[in-house]
């Protein structure tokens, strides 16, 4: 029986830990090591490494659109830094990407077609079968998905131009973000193994109803 059928582990499947998951550390890194000398070096680096961990990262489905989203607003924020002379203005694209995507995750509620639906089906084929893009299940994830990258956005506004040093954002952004995202991933993985278990509990259910 398929994993998705299971009460015990219906989003699971059998996986190695990808170390590519890593790459995402080098422009953090990068950047920093750029900005001992000036602004320029601090985008360059950064953005050089950017591209790096987006060529060495999954780049298939709609995992891999995200990345090159995340791409272009990078572009985008070194062109505005170079311009600008400003290095936060580089790393103001943490706060733009949360924002576009609560955006993006707003208009999928909005047209009736959840991105988080969208997602996961993407990546697990049997949640197809189980359930419909428009469930409610995957309506409360994309709403916690629009609420926490709101939150997080703002949060991280605050830190860059609040009063912040450059390196203390680096630091004190990545300890918020990292354990806000795996929060929020958490709670959707919840709701929706919740109701694929659920669902696919009714269904032996009427199988067995039908058999007697």
């Amino acid at each position: 029986m398929d994993s998705f059928g299971s009460d015990k582990a219906p989003l699971r499947e059998p996986s190695r830990l990808d170390f590519r998951m890593l790459y995402g550390i080098l422009p953090v890194v990068a950047f920093y090591i750029g900005y001992q000398w000036n602004p320029y070096a601090a985008i360059g680096l950064g953005f050089a490494a950017t591209v790096i961990a987006y060529y060495a990262s999954d780049r298939k489905g709609l995992v891999g659109i995200f990345a090159l989203f995340a791409l272009f607003v990078a572009t985008v924020a070194a062109l505005v830094g170079i311009v600008l002379e400003d290095e936060r203005a580089f790393l103001a694209r943490d706060a733009a990407i949360d924002f576009l995507l609560a955006s993006l995750g707003l208009g999928s509620l909005l047209l009736g077609r959840p991105v988080v639906g969208l997602i996961l089906r993407d990546m697990w084929p049997a949640l197809r079968e189980l359930l419909p893009l428009r469930h409610r299940a995957f309506v409360l994830a994309t709403l916690v998905f629009v609420l926490v990258n709101i939150f997080q956005g703002t949060v991280r506004t605050w830190m860059l131009f609040g009063g912040f040093s450059v390196g203390e954002y680096l630091v004190y952004s990545r300890l918020f973000g990292w354990p806000t995202a795996g929060i929020m991933i958490a709670v959707i993985a919840q709701i929706v193994r919740r109701a694929a278990r659920a669902e696919a509990r009714r269904r032996r259910e009427d199988v067995a109803a039908q058999n007697t």
